[in-house]
């Protein structure tokens, strides 16, 4: 008889049975499945090399860009401006660009010390000094290029006086980068012309630059104004060139801010603003006191020495013309067609800090018929520091005995003009005639010149070919009278249609031509 179970059999039936409904996994399901475990893994590694590999490509090539980037090599290359075809790179238009600069910068136009991409030029257009300069480098790069272009089209060549410019602006190049403390002649081209300039580009802008100047000056002179042209233009343009001689005595209203002992003087803004007023009345009297004495017959030079300490400043029978006269605070009184000797006014300005009272008396309105004068020069700084006010004696001196030599140089050779001009090229400390051969045209009585260097120029009893030692506050001047020139009218008159004329030349040689700024243009700044 079989042994009885210990518990039911309907408990183990049913214990069977739920074990039973456990799904069974094959040996190859569950190899399936590790495989596509596997390759799941597989893949999500696959993509992390991926990203880490664009993430590392990235890197490289921004270091790359960077690298040339700070090599210049780029931008070097790069089209800043494309003129009809011709294409021209960062350096080239830079160049262009820091002449204008330059000169804006020279007038005060802008405040040089903020980027001129954040000054406002054209309040209207919101235009910034950054685009205005970028317009005018285009401009002259684009007469440049005209120019030369026509030049070469029709085989011109240098003339003996553009080619010696050129020869010395290159001699220069490669010489005056020691003085100025420079490590090499490259790093000085980089600081002065920008930092993507090399040598090669330089010499190659300047000889562009020479042949479209030279081209042009050849073609205007061929270009000849009669008297009648003259004429005519002064007749249009009395305003502009007529001569006008005035006296004035000045009066300044204004609040110290020092002692005579040099110590501050503590004011609230109430107190300064009563004491200016008490000072402007202080001042307007004595203007139309001295008005008084003038209408009764005084003379001006009298009046000055008399109110000597009272005086801001006084002129006796000045000349002025041109901008002179129009920029002057009481140009319209003065242009007046119905001014006449003698007529006297007083008129006022304000300033910052200050109040004038100017009292002036038109003497007379003349076409200026005093001939002017040529002479070339050879300046010998008494200092090498243009800063330096008053140069010692001892600085004099010396000086004096190398302009001494020099003359005597020049006396001891063929004794030419032309030689006089070479040698001036050689040895002035003057550059801004240095190029010229030392020749500064134009000289009158009324030229703002030192003194010495003026009156010396405009000695009636001056010859073509006479030479001498001139001392002024900068130095010694070796001194060469060239020739005795048209009336200063007349001189006023020429330039002005020759002014004129190289205009017409230059909207001629590039009519038809267009210009467009390149990718490299956000380079140039």
């Amino acid at each position: 008889m079989p042994a009885r179970l210990p518990f039911p059999t309907d408990i183990c039936d049913f214990t069977l049975k739920n074990e039973r409904t456990e799904p069974t996994v094959s040996a190859s399901e569950k190899k399936a499945q590790r495989n596509e475990q596997r390759r799941q893994e597989e893949q999500k590694d696959r993509r992390s090399v991926a990203v880490y590999s664009v993430i590392a490509a990235a890197v490289v090539i921004a270091a790359v860009v960077l690298m040339i980037l700070n090599s210049g090599l780029l931008q070097r290359s790069l089209t800043a401006v494309t003129i009809n075809g011709f294409n021209y790179t960062v350096p080239e238009l830079q160049y262009y660009y820091s002449t204008q600069y330059n000169n804006l910068a020279s007038s005060y136009a802008f405040d040089s010390s903020t980027s001129v991409k954040k000054q406002t030029y054209d309040q209207e257009t919101g235009q910034s000094w950054h685009d205005h300069i970028m317009e005018l480098a285009i401009e002259d790069l684009t007469t440049d290029t005209t120019l030369a272009a026509r030049a070469e089209s029709e085989g011109y060549t240098l003339s003996q006086e553009a080619q010696d410019s050129l020869d010395s602006n290159l001699e220069q190049l490669n010489t005056m980068w020691v003085g100025y403390g420079a490590t090499s002649r490259d790093a000085f081209i980089r600081a002065q012309f920008g930092a993507y300039m090399t040598y090669d580009k330089l010499v190659s802008l300047f000889h562009r630059e020479v042949l479209a100047s030279d081209y042009a000056s050849a073609q205007l002179d061929a270009i000849d104004h009669p008297d009648s042209d003259c004429e005519a233009y002064y007749r249009e343009n009395a305003d502009n060139m007529d001569t006008i001689v005035y006296s004035q005595l000045a009066f300044r209203a204004y609040v110290p801010t020092q002692d005579e002992e040099g110590n501050p003087i503590e004011m609230t803004d109430e107190e300064k603003t009563a004491a200016l007023e008490e000072s402007k009345a202080e001042q307007k009297a004595l203007a139309q006191e001295v008005e008084a004495k003038l209408r009764a017959g005084a003379e001006p030079e009298d009046l000055a020495e008399e109110y000597a300490d009272q005086l801001y400043s006084s002129v006796a029978s000045r000349r002025a013309s041109g901008s002179n006269v129009v920029n002057s605070i009481y140009a319209d009184w003065l242009l007046d067609s119905s001014r006449r000797s003698g007529d006297i006014t007083i008129t006022e300005q304000e300033t910052v800090d200050s109040y004038f009272y100017y009292v002036a008396r038109f003497e007379e309105r003349l076409r200026d018929e005093e001939n002017t004068n040529s002479v070339r020069h050879i300046l010998i700084r008494a200092t090498g520091d243009v800063a330096t006010s008053t140069p010692t004696q001892t600085q004099y001196d010396v000086a004096e005995e190398k302009a001494q030599e020099l003359l005597d140089q020049w006396r001891a050779g063929e004794a030419t003009e032309d030689s006089f001009a070479q040698l001036a090229t050689d040895n002035t400390e003057d550059t801004g005639s240095r190029l010229s051969g030392g020749l500064i045209s134009g000289i009158n009585s009324s030229s703002n010149y030192v003194e010495p260097f003026r009156d010396w120029a405009i000695d009636p009893s001056r010859r073509p070919g006479d030479t001498e030692l001139v001392k002024s506050e900068y130095g010694w001047h070796v001194m060469y009278y060239v020739s005795t020139d048209d009336p200063a009218w007349k001189l006023t008159a020429l330039s002005a249609l020759r002014s004129q004329d190289r205009e017409q030349l230059e909207t001629d040689v590039v009519q038809g031509w267009s210009a467009s700024q390149g990718i490299g243009a956000g380079f140039v700044g």
